[in-house]
């Protein structure tokens, strides 16, 4: 196993069990811990996801660090668009949406103005990476 994916499992374990009280931000970024629907398995799978604010929610940005592929938790997204978000304390439910492609650009500028590394990622894929908009159910 990866070191990152045990990094991931830490820290899912201690957003878990502080009720979000730590985790919740690596630096200056926003984390979710986001439950999705395994496409293949049908379990529910949580990752912690770094997100930005967008309307009434969260984006996330499925970069894969850059990878030619995209993230698993971003195609369980596409399989079954109602996930489960965590937000600090703030728990909802949520439906994973596509970005509309006029605001991709405005949203771009503001995601690599909090966060460098989304820069290089977008510069290193040759793929068009999707940004995801976690819209809150009412």
């Amino acid at each position: 196993m990866s070191a990152w994916k045990h990094f991931g499992r830490a820290h899912r374990w201690l957003y878990r069990v502080s009720k979000g009280r730590l985790g919740a931000r690596m630096g200056q970024i926003d984390v979710a811990l986001v439950e999705t629907i395994g496409r293949k398995t049908g379990q529910p799978r949580c990752v912690p996801i770094a997100c930005y604010p967008y309307r009434d929610s969260i984006v996330v940005s499925a970069s894969n660090s850059g990878k030619e592929s995209h993230p698993v938790w971003y195609l369980n997204m596409r399989a079954n668009p109602a996930v489960g978000v965590q937000m600090g304390r703030d728990c909802y439910r949520a439906v994973a949406v596509e970005v509309p492609e006029e605001e991709r650009e405005a949203l771009w500028k503001d995601i690599i103005r909090i966060n460098k590394h989304q820069a290089a990622y977008l510069e290193k894929a040759q793929r068009k990476i999707p940004l995801v908009w976690l819209r809150r159910e009412s």
